[in-house]
């Protein structure tokens, strides 16, 4: 992890824990500040990142995680400030989870066949979260439910995509979102969360993942995010069409506008 990492990581037990950018959105409206995060799983926060997390003062946790990835990986959370859950796991698991990239890397091992089934999970996602982001969407419109945290196990694939697509609702640039999808390797470090994956993979999938292999998967890389918008275009024709799709019409879409843009 560079300097420039440790000197924005909020959270000592959860790196990946920040803010999404006050970035340009509709109409030249900016993001609110600390109004959106994103992390990965919480279950190794001192007590130091708890007063942190307690003075962020966050009303929603939207869970993108799998009731046993929720069960074995507990989030810890101050006992003096208790948000509002929304959990998401589960839609379209067997397309776009870890299962899935693991089978398809069984089928071409290797750093090739590693970056050719995350690119493969990726494709996956805008269809496994078509019926999912409805709720999130009329959870944040519903009011009181701000600043969010969006958070999965690693805090990279499912919670990057949710991110992204939020924030194209918002109107943000895609240069942006992708810039957002991509920071995300600023906080991890590759060896350590390659080796992390390749005991988790034994443990859970009886599967041995050779390093070379694992670093791709612990990656952020932007053939990744792309991939889900190039599926986007060749499925439903734009974003803005996938955002209807996933029940934010425009109205919907302008108020939520409304409630996260200055």
């Amino acid at each position: 992890m560079n300097s420039a990492a440790e000197d924005l990581t909020l959270l000592k037990g959860a790196r990946n824990f920040r803010p999404v950018r006050s970035y340009i959105g509709a109409d030249g409206r900016k993001l609110r500040a600390n109004t959106i995060y994103r992390s990965g799983e919480l279950s190794r926060l001192d007590e130091g990142d708890l007063a942190v997390i307690e003075g962020l003062r966050i009303r929603l946790v939207c869970d993108l995680r799998t009731e046993p990835e929720q069960a074995e990986f507990r989030s810890r959370w101050p006992d003096s400030h208790v948000p509002m859950r929304l959990d998401l796991p589960d839609r379209g698991e067997q397309d776009a989870g870890q299962n899935r990239l693991f089978e398809l890397l069984g089928k071409a091992p290797g750093a090739a066949g590693a970056i050719m089934a995350m690119e493969q999970l990726y494709r996956r996602k805008p269809r496994a979260y078509v019926k999912t982001l409805p709720l999130l969407f009329e959870t944040l419109l519903a009011g009181d439910s701000l600043p969010v945290l969006i958070h999965c196990h690693a805090g990279k694939d499912r919670t990057g995509f949710v991110i992204a697509m939020l924030l194209a609702a918002l109107g943000v640039s895609h240069d942006d979102i992708v810039e957002d999808y991509v920071t995300t390797v600023k906080f991890f470090p590759a060896a350590t969360e390659a080796a992390a994956m390749s005991k988790w993979a034994e443990r859970a999938f009886g599967m041995r993942i050779e390093p070379e292999a694992a670093i791709p998967m612990v990656d952020a890389r932007r053939t990744y995010i792309e991939a889900s918008f190039d599926e986007i275009a060749k499925t439903w024709g734009d974003v803005p069409t996938y955002l209807h799709a996933a029940g934010l019409d425009d109205e919907k879409r302008d108020r939520l506008r409304d409630l996260l843009l200055v």
